[in-house]
């Protein structure tokens, strides 16, 4: 993952896609990055700092902003356990409630930061009726149709596309967007992985599950 293509916490952290059942999971408020060598450059990061990520901002009046983080800032550990990279970091968010105390360590510059903070919760993204879900799901299903008749792209590369749209729409906090690129996500690894293009009565089975599942929110 470049660091062009950038994490928002706030985004991901407490959000489930259209196949899981919605679970209360901690939220920290931070957009982060993974450290390379462009963010080595960008925010001055010593060396001997070998692996964390780097908080590229805290989201104001959040349990990072009320913590203190800075722009520049590396988070090496989070709840004890090391973080080498970003999706760690987000799997150790979700993985706790809001209200959670956990202990973190920061690198900034040459000195360390230990300290604690209280995870808060995630706020909700707008309500969208039901209606709108399922007329998006059907357009979802008709652009599948389109593209695997058409071709020629690989099904590989259009997973890398619907995964760039997933973090486009995780930088902009717009989880429905998320949900449904990770929905087209998990239908085409299923698609690469039996060999089949064009078999959308089994796509189309499968989305009709999905359906069942929205109707019941």
């Amino acid at each position: 993952m470049t660091t062009r293509v950038w994490i928002v916490l706030v985004a991901l952290v407490g959000a489930a896609t259209a196949e899981e059942p919605r679970k209360p999971s901690g939220y920290l408020g931070v957009r982060i990055g993974p450290l390379d060598a462009q963010t080595r450059a960008t925010f001055g990061i010593p060396e001997k700092v070998e692996e964390g990520v780097v908080i590229l901002d805290a989201v104001p009046d959040t349990p990072a902003a009320k913590a203190g983080f800075r722009q520049g800032d590396v988070l090496v550990t989070f709840a004890g356990a090391p973080v080498r990279g970003p999706d760690e970091l987000i799997a150790l968010v979700r993985d706790r409630s809001p209200g959670d105390e956990v202990a973190y360590v920061v690198r900034r510059g040459d000195g360390t930061i230990d300290g604690r903070l209280t995870l808060g919760t995630a706020p909700d993204a707008p309500p969208m009726a039901i209606e709108e879900r399922l007329d998006r799901v059907q357009r979802d299903i008709e652009e599948l149709e389109r593209r695997l008749r058409k071709g020629p792209r690989t099904i590989a590369q259009w997973i890398e596309a619907e995964a760039r749209k997933a973090e486009e729409a995780r930088e902009r906090g717009d989880r429905d967007a998320v949900r449904r690129a990770e929905t087209r996500i998990e239908l085409l690894k299923e698609i690469e992985a039996e060999g089949v293009r064009g078999q959308m009565d089994r796509i189309e089975r499968k989305l009709d599950r999905i359906l069942e599942r929205l109707g019941e929110r």
